[in-house]
């Protein structure tokens, strides 16, 4: 595989050709593919790699940017930059690298644009709704914000996805060690091209291949974590023909899947590693997203009321805490009974009643005896805005899974929730969903301020000036003082949002009103059914389940 590789670069680099501002290489890829018959991982079969230099170029490449992006709103993103080798100062970000999951791959000279940065580049950048993925991607934006007051929204670093797909891969966290270990690919970071002259006045084949690789590996590394999730496992190929799967649904569950890591730097340090390992809980088992049942969830310990009638089975605690606040008397041990000493509110109207079966400790999808955790069917941020009756009522909804099952029913509610949030106009991860926002214009007041106190040696005099003028404009005034680029810097951009409702409430509120709810809690169980097909569920456990004096909750 190494030989075939090497190989691979050695075409690459002697034979790939430049015409009409597009290189196409990747013919000599495949050809090379075909060949090498034991290499298990395949190539995308197109890549389009356009250099940009200035606004006109930008402009004619923008219309299939953006049909591309309608296929899949995610860029691969990364830049590149020339340091001094004595002092270790970086200049100003020399490309800027984009990459569709279709092929397309932009190389963006900004600093060939002589500070006159299209409007609609910024746009695109600043676009939440689009995400940037890569290695250390938060960490890019914050450069071009830095250098060129452009504000980059819906970063998505490739090691937070990572984690979404746990036991699945095994790498170290550079982009290289990603590729390696996700694609299969080796990339080229020989130190010559890596820290090579990007401000040159015209880049070589070399710099091509290699700033084109780093946001494309990027977008695919993406592409396969969300696959994998989606697929419960290596989804090989699809990842280069996206037309054979619903981009639909690998959308809706791309999102779910970012949920809580978008605009998320990452750190971690090796005193940061110390610390995980020293507050290491026990029962929780490293490297899962899920901590395995230290006990059994059924003791099935038998209630009874005072005539002797059977209540219900509970858990050894909830029978002993009866006993010990002298509710309730032990019968006898095998099975652990308590009968009360009060007339309990409510008796079961038969004997084929859920809540008197015996349930066993098993994952109710597969079977497995020995590791399971608790599964919400109903999840807990919509089960507690429920009514009071309903959420006292939830065991029926508390099933037991292995966390590998687990991990694949979680994956499916992502995709009703998203579902949810557009049925109700519940946003998620915006919007409604959200305390707070940040105020583009008053970020981009901020950014002004740290490029001028912070780099105003290495930025271009007609730059410097836009800068000064938005900063001036903003204050009113004729002069900047150090003080008041300080307070600029350290101004709150944040607005934050009188309206904020949850996405749980906001769901849960809507079907209230409805009258819905229950067929709410109906239509949960029975996505779970439909989608795990579970083959060891409880006795008279039942998507029509209804808890008496309910039915009709509003």
């Amino acid at each position: 595989m190494e030989r075939g590789v090497k190989v691979l670069t050695a075409a690459l680099l002697g034979s790939a050709s430049i015409y009409a501002g597009v290189l196409t290489f990747h013919q000599l890829y495949k050809r090379f593919k075909t060949q090498a018959k034991s290499c298990q991982n395949r190539q995308r079969t197109c890549q389009n790699i356009h250099v940009i230099s200035t606004r006109k170029e930008w402009q004619d490449q923008l219309v299939t940017l953006t049909e591309q992006l309608k296929v899949m709103k995610v860029l691969g993103l990364d830049c590149e930059w020339v340091s001094d080798h004595t002092t270790g100062h970086r200049s100003q970000v020399a490309l800027l690298q984009m990459a569709t999951t279709s092929g397309l791959c932009l190389l963006v000279r900004l600093c060939h644009m002589g500070g006159m940065i299209p409007q609609t580049l910024k746009d695109v950048l600043a676009d939440p709704s689009i995400l940037k993925v890569g290695v250390a991607v938060k960490d890019d934006g914050k450069k071009l914000a830095k250098d060129y007051g452009m504000v980059v929204q819906g970063c998505v670093d490739l090691r937070h996805l990572l984690t979404r797909v746990r036991h699945k891969y095994k790498c170290d966290s550079s982009l290289q060690g990603l590729a390696e270990g996700i694609l299969g690919v080796t990339m080229d970071k020989r130190r010559e091209i890596r820290c090579s002259d990007w401000e040159a006045d015209t880049l070589s084949v070399d710099q091509m291949n290699y700033a084109a690789a780093d946001g494309q590996v990027g977008v695919d590394i993406f592409t396969k974590l969300v696959l994998t999730k989606l697929k419960g496992g290596d989804p090989g190929y699809l990842v280069w023909n996206m037309e054979e799967v619903d981009l639909d649904e690998v959308w809706r569950l791309a999102r779910a899947m970012c949920q809580g890591i978008v605009d998320i730097g990452h750190r971690q340090s090796g005193r940061t590693q110390t610390l995980a390992k020293q507050t290491e809980k026990p029962g929780i088992e490293k490297g899962r997203a899920y901590s395995a049942r230290a006990r059994p969830l059924y003791h099935n310990c038998q209630l009874q009321a005072p005539d002797g009638q059977p209540l219900c089975t509970c858990d050894i605690r909830k029978a002993e805490w009866y006993i010990e606040k002298q509710l309730g008397d032990k019968v006898c041990d095998r099975p652990f009974t308590v009968r009360l000493r009060f007339e309990p509110s409510g008796r079961p109207e038969s004997e084929h009643n859920y809540y008197l079966q015996e349930k066993e400790n098993v994952c109710v999808v597969c079977g497995n005896k020995n590791t399971y955790t608790r599964k919400f069917v109903v999840p807990q941020e919509y089960r507690r805005y429920f009514p009071p009756l309903l959420k006292d009522h939830r065991s029926h909804d508390v099933l037991l899974l292995c966390p590998p099952c687990h991990q694949v029913s979680s994956n499916h509610d992502a995709i009703l929730r998203q579902e949810l949030s557009v049925e109700c106009d519940a946003p998620i991860d915006s919007g409604l969903g959200c305390r707070s926002v940040q105020n583009q214009d008053l970020m981009k007041i901020r950014s002004a301020a740290k490029a001028l106190k912070l780099s105003r040696a290495q930025i271009p005099e007609a730059r410097v000036n836009v800068l000064e003028k938005t900063l001036k404009e903003y204050y009113g005034v004729t002069s900047l003082t150090d003080d008041l680029l300080e307070t600029a810097i350290n101004m709150d951009t944040r607005i934050f949002n009188s309206d904020y409702m949850p996405h749980g409430k906001k769901v849960v509120e809507q079907f209230k009103q409805k009258g819905k709810l229950w067929e709410f809690e109906r239509r949960w169980r029975k996505n779970f059914v439909d989608t795990m097909k579970p083959k060891f569920l409880p006795p008279l456990w039942s998507v029509e389940h209804h808890h008496n004096g309910v039915q009709s909750t509003h």
